[in-house]
């Protein structure tokens, strides 16, 4: 399995973000603090935003932090919302799949069936729980 790049810095943000809940934070300062380039990050906000999982704020006093509401939504949502064609092979991704073997081979269940499993254990955590378990943030961020 593998996750995109998004994917990996949307969890990151929902996490340092929960630590400092109920605190904003600027792009800027997201940016800089997780390492993260800032259009990566604006995209990846206005990502979280429309999901509702982030609450976005402009203007002088704005910035982002957790949407109180979102404590509920799984792990699974999460990386849904970032990963929209989570295929893990090309066979799984009918509108891009060049393979010659697409259509004849048992791979495509075995992964398809592999892909059902990760999921299923993603939606045993919710943003909540990954927050608590991540409440204290590393030196580096405080």
């Amino acid at each position: 399995m593998h996750l995109t790049s998004q994917t990996d810095y949307a969890l990151r943000l929902v996490i340092y973000l929960g630590a400092l809940s109920p605190q904003k934070r600027t792009i800027a300062q997201i940016a800089d603090q997780l390492q993260i380039s800032r259009t990566h990050l604006m995209k990846i906000v206005n990502r979280l935003t429309n999901a509702q999982i982030l609450h976005s704020v402009r203007g002088k006093n704005g910035g982002v932090a957790i949407n109180p509401n979102a404590y509920s939504i799984t792990i699974a949502e999460i990386v849904g919302y970032t990963e929209p064609n989570f295929a893990i092979v090309e066979c799984l991704n009918k509108e891009e799949c060049s393979c010659v073997f697409a259509g004849y081979c048992s791979l495509t269940s075995f992964f398809t069936d592999a892909k059902a499993v990760f999921i299923e254990h993603l939606r045993t955590k919710t943003l909540g729980d990954v927050i608590k378990e991540n409440s204290v943030l590393p030196p580096s961020l405080n």
